[in-house]
């Protein structure tokens, strides 16, 4: 049970010294919360499986301070709503608060909290005290910058405050067996993604903060109303009893259908995807952490441990073809993107929805690919969010065209994030291999194979957009970068050093981590699942060693010319056919109408093809369609 509490508690107790202490210590405590919180998730990984119940005093303590918190959140979002003039917001508070008072007097529950740590759990906890705690060291280095450019008041104790009170509510959130505690910490982190979306506190970030809270109160209110029916109809109140209950079906699916809703919504799939780009608005920080590596990971957690309710039924199958539209349609509206954020945005939701396809397909490969891509994809993208927010404070933008030259300007900062683009679209880095498991996987259901098809080409054009952009050498001589930051470049090198050292351990954590939780989910007797050495389901062979050396040589190589050559090469300037008029900032040349016009080169975005607002209709439209579809075949 200390390692439940410490969990629990030690994010708490950093802010609390976050609130309490000056700024010139925040540096200070960063480090000191990367290395306590890492270091206990990681002594987590030599342990075995812990299994904790919490009964007698201890849990009516604990009951009574949980329903306080639980009661305290919605007076605070009451209070947040009549103050901003949101009563949609209101109402669902409101409906929230009833399904609290309905719970408290009329549904009995067992006296005691279950508290389990398996090995999706303990991924989870790697993954939120490592990543997490890498972002705030990174804060340190970007956040002062960031409200300088602004000229925003600081608030960075609220900042660094409520980021520790996420962390310590993502632990419990993973830890917890009994579905009242997930629900609880769930809300914890809603409130916590308000709070930090609003951090500019202008009309925009206040708009955007809202927008996540009403659409996460929508899966709130679904999540609490699916536990209150698992209890009533089937008597389950944790998810070791969903993992034993097999698949269900009729209207015995209509409680597990609530949950993938909160899911949904956790993980901003259509249609409900329109908070998370909203909350680009925030701190890239707040991005890198809240909606791409963590809390949105709750989402499709959620989603997993709910796969053995819809493993093999036509539930299953919707819930497969839902996470393969968002996979699609994201991706198409990626390829019109010219904002660098919003492309990761879109990006991050259409992953967590091939996470949400490969799960409802609920086969012990595809399950296994959802687990690996969950690890996979949080390196990834927060080293890329992160590497986003550093772009912007180095050349004033966010926008994928002005970032041609920046291989000139910060060779360093360029390299890093190509290193994190082509990880999320080559071999051996785990993105892709999943990916090519879904596909195989997706053979027996025409209408997912056409949307991973589609989706993953699409995918690939967005990427290498953005990696020639970034590997284009200037028009004209541009002065060095100023001097790095070592908080902004220290968790940048780890990322891109963890995700190199997870692609080579990709059997290992595959063993270690994945194996055992699908033997439990999908009720398996121990055989072999997947073979991640080298061959994937019969679809091709990976030789990961022979890549690694290869991707090791041609770096060694680019390095040593760099140094030979790279102090020769001279610049030439454009050749326009007709009359330059250049200058120190732009090059310019005299067009057929006499006047003069800017010499530009941009990549193409087809705007009126990869439409946003068409797709993004037609998405809702779908997914809408398929949320009732499963609702009718569980009423029918």
């Amino acid at each position: 049970m200390l390692y439940i509490a410490m969990l629990i508690v030690i994010p708490l107790l950093f802010s609390l010294l976050f609130l309490m202490l000056n700024k010139k210590f925040y540096t200070l405590l960063s480090y000191l919360q990367f290395g306590v919180c890492s270091l206990l998730a990681i002594s987590l990984f030599f342990s075995n499986p812990i299994t904790n119940v919490l009964q007698g005093t201890n849990f009516l303590t604990l009951k009574a301070v949980f329903e306080i918190v639980e009661f305290s959140i919605c007076i605070y979002i009451f209070y947040l709503s009549f103050k901003n003039s949101k009563p949609f917001v209101f109402l669902l508070n409101l409906l929230q608060v009833i399904l609290l008072f309905y719970n408290l007097i009329f549904i009995k529950s067992e006296n005691s909290f279950y508290f389990s740590i398996d090995k999706l759990s303990l991924l989870m906890l790697l993954i939120i005290n490592i990543i997490g705690t890498l972002i705030v060291i990174f804060s340190r280095g970007y956040i002062d910058k960031y409200e300088e450019h602004r000229k925003l008041k600081s608030r960075q104790k609220t900042f660094y405050l409520t980021i520790c009170i996420f962390l310590s509510a993502m632990n419990g959130l993973v830890i917890s067996d009994s579905l009242n505690l997930v629900y609880l910490f769930w809300e914890i982190t809603t409130l916590a993604s308000f709070i930090l979306i609003s951090y500019n506190q202008d009309m925009e970030a206040i708009s955007s903060g809202f927008n996540a809270l009403f659409l996460n109160l929508i899966g709130g209110i679904a999540f609490f109303i699916g536990i209150i029916l698992f209890k009533t109809m089937l008597n389950i109140e944790t998810f070791s009893q969903i993992a034993l209950c097999g698949s269900l079906s009729s209207i015995y699916t209509i409680p597990a259908i609530l949950l993938l809703i909160a899911g949904f919504a956790k993980s901003a799939q259509l249609p409900f995807n329109s908070w998370l780009l909203g909350a680009m608005v925030a701190p890239t920080p707040v991005s890198a952490l809240l909606h791409s590596s963590t809390m949105v990971k709750a989402g499709v957690y959620l989603i997993i441990k709910l796969a053995p309710t819809f493993s093999g039924t036509r539930l299953g199958i919707i819930v497969s073809i839902l996470g393969a539209l968002s996979f699609l349609i994201c991706s198409l509206i990626a390829v019109g993107e010219k904002n660098a954020k919003r492309i990761l945005a879109y990006s991050t939701i259409a992953n967590l929805g091939l996470i949400i396809c490969s799960t409802g397909m609920g086969t012990s490969a595809t399950l296994s690919a959802a687990i690996i891509l969950i690890l996979f994809h949080a390196l990834s993208k927060a080293l890329l969010f992160l590497c986003t927010g550093e772009i912007e404070h180095t050349i004033g933008s966010r926008l994928i065209d002005d970032m041609t030259g920046l291989i000139k300007k910060s060779p360093t900062l360029t390299i890093i994030t190509c290193f994190g683009i082509v990880s999320m679209i080559l071999p051996p880095f785990g993105v892709l291999i999943t990916k090519w498991i879904c596909l195989e996987a997706s053979k027996n259901n025409l209408i997912v194979t056409i949307f991973l098809v589609l989706g993953s080409a699409l995918t690939t054009l967005f990427w290498i957009k953005w990696l020639g952009t970034l590997l284009s050498y200037p028009t004209l001589t541009l002065k060095s970068s100023i001097k790095r930051n070592f908080n902004i470049y220290l968790p940048l090198t780890i990322f891109s050093s963890l995700i190199i050292i997870a692609a080579g351990m990709l059997s290992p954590i595959y063993s270690y981590f994945v194996e055992p939780e699908i033997l439990k989910l999908l009720h398996l007797k121990g055989e072999i699942i997947v073979n991640f050495d080298n061959v994937i389901l019969n679809t091709g062979a990976f030789n990961d060693t022979l890549i690694f050396i290869l991707l090791c040589i041609l770096l060694v190589l680019t390095l040593t010319l760099n140094k030979i050559f790279g102090n020769t090469i001279k610049l030439k300037k454009i050749y326009l056919c007709g009359e330059n008029n250049d200058d120190e900032n732009h090059i310019s040349f005299r067009n057929g109408f006499g006047t003069s016009d800017d010499a530009m080169v941009s990549n193409f975005y087809f705007p009126k093809i990869f439409d946003e607002k068409t797709f993004t209709k037609v998405g809702y439209l779908l997914s809408i369609t398929l949320l009732v579809l499963a609702f009718a075949g569980g009423v029918l």
